[in-house]
């Protein structure tokens, strides 16, 4: 299974062990293709977040500190969430399911959206049942700039004359997660919505963003949504021409660019 995954990985995300290159090779690190190790997972079902392979630079080992914190941070989450399960689980009784294990209240899966050049892309989706009246689920965008290591601090990656401003808050595992508030895009979401979502979205409404080298695109999920109105919650896929309409920077444009124009054709569909 890890040679499977690790062959996926080079499909998606040419590097230099993939290619065959000579051991040693390096590229700047806003141009260089970045090779991930291969997937792991915490437990069935539950992804960690993939750390950079070989780490050399200061940049990636502080993506990797930066990560490693975070898959720290889940173990201890699912953790607390098996404890709540299993208290669930025990006041039901008799009216607990032959479904409800608790190997299986907490799911993620992870995926590189984006590998080099300059930024790194990680989403990780996660499906949650910890007992109580409903599910959950939740998204995080991990977006690092490699020229220093650090998330992407958005603000500074659109023109001040579009208004940006930002937003923090929690999600399912304990992290906080920074989020984009920009009107042009807040609009640009109510004016697509079905009728029943038009009022739906906050005020200022924060948006989870993050590059999408497959797709060449620019993605824009609602951020904190009341659960009653989660379903709402539709993705924008902004194209490069839109997203530079709405004042995004010239530099990562660029960079969706080549990174999709890296990919292997197979990898585009």
């Amino acid at each position: 299974m890890k040679q499977l995954i690790a062959i996926f990985v080079c499909v998606l995300i040419p590097s230099a062990a993939c290619a065959g290159r000579p051991e040693g090779f390096q590229q700047p690190a806003d141009t260089a293709t970045i090779q991930l190790a291969p997937l792991k997972q915490l437990r069935k079902g539950v992804d960690l977040w993939p750390l950079i392979a070989n780490a050399s630079s200061p940049a990636e080992q502080r993506v990797n500190s930066t990560l490693t914190r975070l898959n720290q941070r889940l173990t201890k989450a699912v953790q607390d969430c098996d404890v709540s399960a299993r208290e669930s689980i025990k006041e039901m009784g008799s009216a607990a399911g032959p479904h409800d294990k608790v190997s299986e209240d907490w799911t993620r899966t992870v995926e590189v959206t984006m590998a080099g050049p300059r930024f790194l892309s990680l989403v990780a989706s996660d499906e949650l049942f910890c007992g109580g009246a409903h599910p959950d689920n939740d998204q995080m965008a991990m977006v690092f700039d490699m020229t220093t290591g650090a998330p992407v601090n958005w603000i500074t990656l659109v023109a001040k004359s579009a208004a940006p401003s930002a937003l923090t808050d929690s999600v399912a595992d304990g992290s906080t997660m920074g989020a984009l508030v920009l009107p042009a895009l807040r609009k640009r979401l109510v004016d697509a919505a079905d009728a029943d979502c038009k009022d739906a979205f906050q005020d200022p409404q924060g948006f989870l963003l993050w590059p999408d080298a497959k797709h060449e695109t620019v993605v824009a999920q609602p951020f904190d949504l009341p659960h009653v109105v989660q379903a709402c919650a539709n993705e924008i896929d902004l194209t490069i021409d839109q997203a530079r309409k709405l004042g995004f920077d010239e530099s990562l444009l660029t960079a969706i660019q080549e990174a999709h124009r890296r990919l292997p054709a197979a990898a585009k569909h």
